[in-house]
């Protein structure tokens, strides 16, 4: 059991290598080909040839493509992902005070998803053909068809503007405040949470119907076993894919969390990646796209662990 263990993470460990420097070589390539010279944003069009050829020999843009990314690649093995041209801030540092409001706004949409998911998914596999079900397909159906920006929007202004009932826009950590850190991450999460909770229900549903089907809960129901703890028996075995799925969208909430940043002026790693993008600040742009790429690799990778766990074929169990 421990040899198939270790065989299953190293496994996914020699994959997630490749990816993130295939992702790291793509990044930095994509920037460099922007037009636009760094050392002309920093010090303007009519600063003076000799000044500006100093600041391309401080950031190495004097260098062969080769060599900046071995240099860049080096420093990032080092915790360094460079220093902002454009702040004067170290790129680590800037991530390092962003990355809990990115992870708080993700944590909302995903308990949203799944305070959602869960019972809608469930209701409608049990009251098949009923208007439970078909609730549940309409959610299914326009959860992935509404974009979330504006989704956003229109709650920000039924619920902020037009009802005052909840903040309009801005961030409060809940470590610091918890009762207004929640209601500043209400919105938000519903935002960030609905698509996931629209996917999910409908997996969730059609895992479900299938494994009620199965002939094994005849047995157990020939057994006297009443119907609420068959369908904890079926909901067992039906969330195995589905904590797969799960473990995707959280990744791709993290990258949806990009937009909603912006919509709820959310001072998160979104933010700081559209100002990277708008400023050219392409160090910055690096590391804030690699800091995502790990986060969403490492969830894949606590994904395909979890499920190694769930389902007994892949242990080589019966």
């Amino acid at each position: 059991m421990v040899s198939r263990v270790q065989e299953f993470l190293i496994r996914r460990l020699l994959w997630a290598v490749p990816v993130l420097a295939l992702v790291s070589i793509i990044v930095f390539g994509l920037v460099r080909m922007v037009p636009g010279d760094p050392a002309v944003v920093m010090l303007g069009a009519d600063a003076d040839p000799e000044r500006l050829e100093a600041v391309r020999r401080e950031l190495g843009l004097n260098k062969p493509l080769p060599i900046q990314y071995l240099d860049y690649i080096t420093a990032v093995l080092q915790g360094d992902l460079g220093r902002s041209y454009i702040t004067d801030q170290q790129v680590s540092d800037a991530v390092a005070s962003r990355i809990p409001t990115t992870l708080f706004v993700t944590f909302a949409g995903f308990t949203v998803s799944l305070l959602v998911a869960i019972p809608a998914g469930t209701l409608s596999a049990i009251k098949r053909g009923t208007k439970w079900d078909s609730v549940g397909l309409t959610f299914g159906l326009l959860g992935v068809s509404i974009p979330n920006f504006w989704l956003g929007i229109v709650l920000l202004l039924l619920f902020g503007v037009n009802l005052d009932w909840l903040p309009v826009a801005g961030y409060v950590s809940p470590l610091e405040r918890p009762l207004d850190g929640l209601r500043y991450l209400i919105l938000p999460g519903i935002t960030l949470g609905t698509a996931m909770a629209a996917i999910v229900t409908r997996m969730l549903r059609s895992e479900l119907l299938e494994e009620l089907h199965e002939e094994y809960l005849d047995a157990v129901r020939m057994k006297g076993v009443s119907e609420p703890e068959v369908l904890v028996h079926a909901m067992k075995n039906a969330f195995i894919p589905v904590i797969t799925v799960i473990g995707m969208q959280f990744g791709y909430l993290l990258g949806g969390s990009i937009v909603i940043e912006v919509v709820f002026s959310i001072p998160g790693m979104g933010r700081l990646l559209i100002g990277a993008i708008s400023s050219r600040d392409y160090i910055t742009l690096q590391g804030v796209v690699l800091v995502y790429t790990t986060f969403f690799v490492t969830v894949n990778l606590l994904v395909d662990t979890t499920y190694f766990y769930l389902n007994p074929k892949l242990r080589g169990e019966q």
